[in-house]
């Protein structure tokens, strides 16, 4: 009798451990389900960067990396930058003062640009990555090397000709750079001209201002006899860093006599 008296409590009890435990177990299996699938890493370049995950208002800050899922979302400061890497081998940037979606549809990632803008450093499996911005959708590809052109972009301020001689003159060079390509090319290195600035306001917060770099580009693409022309921010390690921004630019080779330009730059 006493045995019959322990019997039914124990499997009470290992009913509710049981039930429990299937609870436990259903609830770890819902958020791993497909849908939950990493979509993309997301790496710090400079500046500030944050993370919105999906049904969450606070912004989390980005220290180093981190892995965005579907409508997670990527907000960039005025001074931020950041790269997203896919499974499919594409690599796009987050330029500055932006914020773009991720959702994913039929297995497509789609880039859904609600501010600013991105760029496309390394292309992937066409078709895998979407981006959709003013309501229309591309893929990344299109959207990089068809769409964009497109459109006037004043992310950087025009190119000053140097009026050291006609020659120099870029765009009255057939065989020569023209000074949109030229433009286009520093536009890919803007994060490395406003990294100096970031570490500037490190130092000297609210520090606003302007600097203008001669340069010269030889037949082989690279840069030369670069100078701090002007700059109304008097900081050495602050030019020194434009400098070494500068040289690290290349341009394509072309034929024709040495290009000197200006320039100019502002930072606020």
């Amino acid at each position: 009798m006493a045995k019959n008296n322990w019997l039914i409590p124990s499997l009470i009890v290992i009913g509710l451990f049981s039930v429990a435990l299937s609870l436990f177990i259903a609830s770890q299996t819902e958020k791993q389900k497909p849908g939950a699938r990493p979509l993309a890493r997301l790496e710090l370049n400079l500046g500030k960067v944050f993370v919105l995950r999906k049904n969450l208002t606070q912004k989390e800050p980005l220290t180093r990396k981190a892995t965005l899922f579907a409508l997670d979302s990527v907000e960039t400061s005025v001074d931020g930058d950041a790269t997203m890497e896919f499974d499919s081998a594409y690599r796009i940037r987050v330029q500055e003062n932006s914020l773009i979606t991720l959702d994913e549809e039929n297995d497509r990632i789609v880039l859904i640009i609600k501010r600013g803008d991105v760029q496309v450093e390394n292309y992937g499996r066409e078709g895998s990555v979407y981006v959709s911005k003013d309501g229309v959708r591309w893929t990344a590809t299109d959207y990089e090397m068809n769409y964009k052109k497109q459109v006037p972009t004043d992310t950087l301020p025009d190119l000053v000709p140097s009026t050291e001689s006609s020659a120099a003159t870029p765009a009255l060079s057939p065989e020569g750079l023209t000074s949109e390509f030229i433009q286009d090319t520093l536009k890919t290195h803007r994060g490395s001209f406003f990294k100096c600035y970031t570490q500037l306001l490190q130092k000297t917060p609210g520090v606003v201002g302007q600097a203008s770099i001669t340069f010269t580009i030889i037949k082989t693409g690279k840069v030369t006899q670069a100078a701090v022309a002007s700059s109304s921010i008097n900081d050495t390690s602050f030019k020194a860093c434009l400098l070494e921004a500068i040289k690290r630019v290349e341009f394509k080779a072309f034929n024709g006599d040495p290009i000197s330009t200006v320039f100019p730059l502002r930072f606020e």
